[in-house]
């Protein structure tokens, strides 16, 4: 992994065999970020993905293995119990073009990964709100 600083947060780029979930995770802490948004671009395989089925309060995981165009993940940086927690969507692209997408559990870099990351001032942390079963941002 490797990044640098901006003046509204870093870009990150990620490198084939690291996992992108991890990594984010991995990067947050080590500078320190409490809060933020990330999007990103690259390529992935071993994906593990999430819906969140309403009625049981529990993701239905979709696993692919194939390789696989990251054309779009969004998601954000948050704690929960003090520890650092990413959440992110991803928008991803076969070798025909088909389109599959979800909560991104998993997923290993390629080839490569690039994340611009927006920094916020402080923490943001979630807590269990008891009637959709989810941790939820505190704002």
């Amino acid at each position: 992994m490797k990044h640098r600083k901006t003046d509204f947060g870093y870009v990150v780029r990620l490198q084939k065999g690291e996992e992108v979930i991890g990594s984010l995770t991995r990067f947050a802490e080590a500078v320190d970020l409490r809060s933020g948004g990330v999007t990103g671009i690259g390529t992935v395989h071993s994906v593990d993905l999430g819906y969140f089925e309403s009625s049981t309060k529990e993701y239905t995981h979709v696993r692919l293995d194939d390789e696989f165009e990251l054309i779009g993940l969004t998601g954000n940086f948050s704690t929960v119990d003090g520890k650092m927690l990413v959440h992110a969507h991803v928008a991803l692209s076969d070798r025909q073009c088909r389109a599959f997408g979800g909560h991104l559990f998993s997923g290993v870099v390629a080839m490569t990964a690039e994340f611009v990351v927006v920094q916020s001032q402080g923490e943001i942390a979630r807590s269990l709100d008891p009637e959709t079963g989810l941790k939820l941002l505190d704002v």
